[in-house]
């Protein structure tokens, strides 16, 4: 019988593994219009936490359209020139921007546009019939945001006046309201009328499954109930590695050679690390994983899993000694849900370092997770 060499994380290439991560991560197309001065990099920049166009590469791809990609960006941005209000370009630009659009439609889906983000001015006090054009047949293409912009220079009846300019051309549902005055921004009272978690919670349920991750790895998550967005959507990058360890252990594996499935779980670990932007060096990540998480899943195993195993996982077989798909399946879920855990947790309060969570938590959270059936408690 042929020998499987075991796992030796010393040679485990974390270099190598999160250039084959950004490789994987389908990135969502985002395109960004409405007049100059409407605020678009404001919102770029805002929304990301960067000026995109200034760390990706830019190039047109038509003219008045530039595409800012970067491997490290999980995104891909559009953004259009604009145009002035009255000038002769504001004839060219519907013609830009839905030729844009529409011959996009036509290629791959990877390549499309998958979200506009149409800002107006709010400062202005009109909706040019311009604008009501272009949301309504980029509408017809692709999901369509409208921002309103620099809210804080207009007055809740003359906001109210905006909004309804739009009805019967985009769902109340679709329009949202932004500044990022420091007044407004600043001021918990104030914060309520300002959409931006809504505008990123909408742009995320209007991607398919596959691209939503790229969005929630670049957005600037800060409330409560985006980071809760975010570690709920970490739950599909997990299920694929329950998926890949049950199909490793299809072949029953000894509770000797559970190291087998160490690989795997390195792998997520490293995945749900880039997902949530944890501030570490390759080499001190690496450090967290080797000398932090391995040892505590396996003190933990010993502890627990071996002595439970039947109570926890239903059909194992510990007459025989080994580890089946489900005791695998259930062991990747507890650990991909403690570190998604332990990185929620530092995003929510970075008074302690992800190292000093991981020391302190990791354990517990681990153990508990390891309780769930992975088939009938994964949250949606």
């Amino acid at each position: 019988m042929e020998s499987t060499k075991r796992f030796d994380f010393k040679d485990y290439d974390l270099k190598a593994e999160l250039e084959r991560l950004r490789g994987n991560v389908k990135k969502p197309n985002i395109l960004i219009a409405g007049a100059t001065g409407a605020g678009k990099s404001s919102v770029v920049n805002y929304v990301f936490g960067r000026d995109l166009t200034k760390v990706a590469a830019g190039e047109p791809v038509t003219r008045g359209i530039h595409q800012y990609k970067n491997d490290d960006i999980a995104v891909t941005l559009f953004d259009s020139e604009g145009y002035e209000i009255g000038s002769a370009r504001q004839q060219h630009y519907e013609e830009e921007v839905i030729g844009f659009v529409e011959n996009n439609r036509r290629k791959e889906a990877s390549d499309r546009i998958h979200l506009v983000w149409y800002t107006i001015n709010a400062a202005t006090k009109r909706v040019t019939p311009l604008d009501k054009t272009l949301i309504r047949r980029l509408s017809e293409s692709t999901a369509v945001a409208v921002l309103f912009t620099q809210i804080d220079q207009v007055d809740l009846d003359e906001l109210t006046a905006l909004r309804n300019e739009l009805n019967g051309i985009v769902v109340e549902e679709s329009i949202f309201q932004v500044s990022i005055a420091p007044e407004i921004i600043n001021n918990e009272a104030l914060r309520q009328y300002v959409d931006w978690e809504r505008l990123i919670v909408w742009s995320v349920e209007q991607l398919d499954a596959s691209l939503q991750e790229g969005l929630l790895m670049e957005i600037q998550a800060e409330s409560e109930a985006m980071l809760k967005l975010k570690r709920k959507k970490a739950n599909r990058i997990i299920s694929g590695y329950v998926a890949s360890a049950g199909t490793a252990a299809a072949v029953p594996l000894p509770f000797a050679d559970a190291v087998a499935l160490t690989p795997i779980q390195v792998t997520m670990s490293v995945h749900l690390f880039r997902y949530w932007g944890v501030k570490a060096s390759d080499d001190l990540l690496k450090t967290l994983i080797g000398s932090t998480i391995i040892p505590q899943i396996g003190r933990t195993l010993s502890k627990t899993l071996l002595l439970n195993v039947m109570k926890f996982f239903p059909g194992a077989n510990m007459a025989a000694g080994v580890i089946n798909a489900t005791v695998a399946s259930g062991i990747t879920w507890a650990i991909g849900l403690a570190i998604n855990e332990i990185a929620y947790r530092n995003a929510m309060d970075s008074s302690k370092t992800i190292e000093q969570l991981l020391n302190q938590e990791f354990g517990s959270l681990f153990e508990q997770f390891l309780k769930q059936n992975p088939k009938t408690d994964k949250p949606s």
